[in-house]
């Protein structure tokens, strides 16, 4: 029960993350473009952002705690393994090294985005601009840690 739990939580936090960050890149953002005035460009995705960070965390949190959980019920994996270069020697083990390293990597970027790049963009064209590049590139490292997800299901790479 735990682990059909942990993969329900799990999957629908990541279905809700990337989709919300897809959902800026390719409706919102392009929308805003249409719009003449930069005070109410910067304001509706100020408003936007401020709720789908919140909401993100809610899932960045949920996809952090229930991993783990998974790793260990389906697998037998406990955290201190990730260390042992014996897993980093196999197939599968590689992938999800590769896999976590992502998550590392994109958790540090979002937060760098929402907690100090973002706050920066609402007075600033140039912070906006590097805002909007943390954004699409959180979105592109989302979108391979899916795929390392799946060859990871798959045996590995």
């Amino acid at each position: 029960m735990l682990l059909k739990a942990a993969l329900f939580l799990h999957i629908i936090s990541a279905i809700f993350w990337i989709g919300g960050m897809l959902f800026l890149v390719a409706v919102v953002a392009p929308y805003l473009k249409t719009l003449t005035d930069p005070k109410e460009k910067s304001k509706i995705f100020q408003i936007v952002g401020t709720q789908f960070r919140k909401w993100g965390w809610v899932a960045i949190i949920t996809l952090l705690v229930t991993g783990p959980v998974i790793l260990y019920t389906l697998y037998g994996l406990p955290p201190s393994a990730i260390a042992d270069p014996a897993l980093h020697s196999s197939p599968w083990g590689t992938t999800l090294v590769i896999k976590l390293a992502l998550v590392v990597i994109i958790v540090i970027s979002a937060l760098v985005h929402d907690f100090w790049i973002g706050p920066q963009a609402r007075n600033s064209p140039g912070f906006s601009k590097i805002a909007r590049l943390f954004g699409r590139v959180n979105l592109l490292i989302a979108l391979l840690i899916v795929i390392f997800a799946v060859l990871l299901r798959a045996g590995g790479i």
